[in-house]
């Protein structure tokens, strides 16, 4: 009889503990999962992603209890997508994607996203969720579609949290409790969330130090080696060499700058690919000026290898500063879309009208290194008819030319 009464008063703890989990307690925090995360404002919620070539494993999680869990992507809930986490009566979790036109419960409306990896989890009332999507939907003509994220920009994301939420029947009841009060700049690529202003001022200066080095310096490295091989000693040399290699130190502080305010380096937008080709060739530059061929003595003639490098050299450096130009264009390209596109704007044009100036100085440098070489020209081929004459009557011969 003992055996009996002891089994019945310990028969409730030795069933399984229901659980309102669709996972067991046992699975990894989500912070283990992620390679990022951030508190998003009110720090009631936690955003947590990790970015691959073509898709983002994104999750949240919720401070406080609920019975839904919503994070989007825009400045407020309205004109914004969303990933909704809710659980039903009898504890199940769900997942599902909206897009919001408003800010009643008809304007909350269910898409088609391309949602894998979908796991929802409720313990106790709190709720996470994760899900992976591609980074650019690969669909046309839906509103889903539009939902495109760019790692080069920084994500507004927004949260809000409530008592019902329902996947076929939406109504005025299943409204938040508590929401964000504004929306978190979360810079994907650095795995921060802070404000944008700090970002735009490193990118600013970022971005003016390569405008000194791809358009000032490299350029001026070139031109000098093109104009004033005609001056007194090595000037011509010198200066290529100061203007280049002061472009080179410039350029790696600017990519040191860029990496510090995204926090790592990536390669994701045209920008950067540019601006790494641009800068690989620049590298290259002083390494084949090093093993350059042998200069022939005074008065011979160039080996055909000489002539093949000084071609080669002359030619990759001018493609260098091409793809460092273009470089400079898709930074204030990618600078107007994710801080300010007036201010990038205006600096664009102004790059062009730069450019401009530049093509117009170079073009007029041209016009007078032809002048110079005719007058070489026709002097020489002067001192060559006159090469019979004696010293003074040479001297008679000329300044009567100059009377």
């Amino acid at each position: 009889m003992a055996p009996l009464l002891l089994f019945f008063l310990l028969f409730p703890f030795l069933q399984p503990t229901k659980s309102h989990s669709t996972h067991h307690h046992t699975n990894p925090p989500l912070s283990r999962l992620y390679n990022n995360s951030v508190l998003l404002d009110d720090q009631r919620v936690t955003f947590h992603w990790s970015l691959s070539n073509s898709s983002i494993s994104l999750a949240a999680q919720s401070a406080r209890k609920s019975n839904y869990l919503a994070i989007g992507f825009g400045e407020q809930m309205k004109n914004s997508y969303a990933y909704v986490a809710w659980t039903e009566r009898h504890g199940k979790c769900h997942v599902r994607s909206y897009w919001i036109s408003g800010r009643d419960a008809s304007s909350i409306h269910h898409t088609s996203e391309d949602l894998t990896h979908v796991v929802c989890v409720s313990i106790s009332g709190i709720i996470s969720f994760e899900v992976t999507r591609p980074l650019v939907p690969s669909c046309t003509g839906r509103i889903e579609c539009d939902n495109i994220i760019d790692p080069m920009k920084p994500l507004s994301v927004i949260w809000s949290m409530g008592n019902e939420w329902s996947g076929t029947h939406l109504t005025e009841k299943n409204m938040h409790f508590a929401m964000s009060d504004q929306p978190e700049p979360v810079f994907l690529l650095s795995g921060l969330a802070r404000k944008e202003r700090d970002l735009g001022i490193i990118l600013a200066i970022h971005g003016f130090f390569m405008f000194v080095s791809w358009g000032i310096l490299f350029p001026g490295g070139i031109l000098s080696a093109r104009f004033l091989k005609h001056a007194d000693g090595n000037l011509w040399f010198r200066s290529h060499q100061y203007l280049q290699y002061s472009g080179l130190a410039i350029t790696f502080v600017a990519v040191i700058l860029a990496g510090f305010g995204l926090g790592g380096f990536y390669f994701y937008s045209s920008h950067v690919k540019f601006g790494t080709v641009a800068i690989l060739l620049a590298i290259c530059q002083p390494i084949n000026a090093y093993f350059r061929p042998k200069k022939p003595e005074t008065g011979g003639t160039g080996t055909n290898i000489r002539v093949v490098w000084e071609y080669a050299h002359g030619i990759t450096g001018r493609v260098t500063v091409v793809f460092g130009i273009v470089g400079l264009f898709t930074g204030l390209k990618h600078f107007g879309v994710a801080h300010d596109s007036e201010i990038a704007e205006r600096l664009t044009w102004g790059l062009v009208l730069w450019i401009l100036i530049s093509v117009s100085v170079v073009l007029y440098l041209e016009f007078k290194e032809l002048q110079r070489r005719r007058r070489e020209r026709n002097f020489s081929e002067a001192n060559w008819e006159l090469g019979e004459l004696d010293d003074d009557e040479l001297v008679d011969l000329l300044e009567a030319d100059e009377l």
